[in-house]
């Protein structure tokens, strides 16, 4: 398979832009490799009395924020897959702080949130594998910007670094401090 090489150019005003630049690695696939170890290393880290833990009043608990890394690859990797079809429909966006007060959290244990991360991730990683190369540039719209396979391949990567240093550095600072 040829390698999925991060995009050239982004436009730097983008919101998603810095998850473009932390993102490790040259290559998609083995960028997602790397960042889905980096999460699961970080959870089995965890102790399960942090895991409803908030940094700050009306902040997400840990819990909260894997399970947001999850929902969020969800509905960028379906992205991806419609953009990959050369779909030109515009795609909504979505309200991540509304999906955060259903997402039944209360009810589940790190290791069912850290299994379900496995499964989402190893669905994103097939989901590019199997994409015809072509059509990593081809130009999708969603939540009114456009986009690419490639580009939301590798924001999916940057994304979930990006929360495990947020974890790390707010949730289990503060934890070390208190």
């Amino acid at each position: 398979m040829k390698s999925i090489e991060k995009p050239n150019s982004v436009d730097p005003e983008l919101y998603f832009s810095p998850f473009l630049s932390i993102a490790k690695g040259v290559d998609l696939i083995e960028s997602l490799i790397i960042s889905k170890n980096e999460v699961i290393d970080l959870v089995d880290a965890l102790d399960n009395s942090m895991s409803d833990h908030r940094y700050e009043e009306g902040k997400w608990t840990i819990k909260q924020v894997l399970k947001h890394i999850c929902d969020s690859e969800r509905v960028h990797s379906y992205r991806a897959l419609r953009f990959s079809k050369n779909d030109k429909t515009d795609l909504p966006g979505y309200d991540e702080n509304e999906y955060a007060k259903l997402d039944n959290t209360d009810n589940l244990s790190l290791e069912q949130i850290k299994d379900e991360f496995i499964a989402v991730r190893n669905s994103t990683i097939q989901l590019f594998m199997s994409l015809n190369p072509e059509s990593f540039d081809y130009l999708g719209k969603g939540n009114k910007q456009e986009l690419t396979p490639r580009i939301i391949g590798w924001k999916i990567s940057g994304h979930s670094s990006h929360h495990c240093k947020i974890i790390k550095e707010k949730y289990l600072q503060l934890k070390h401090d208190a």
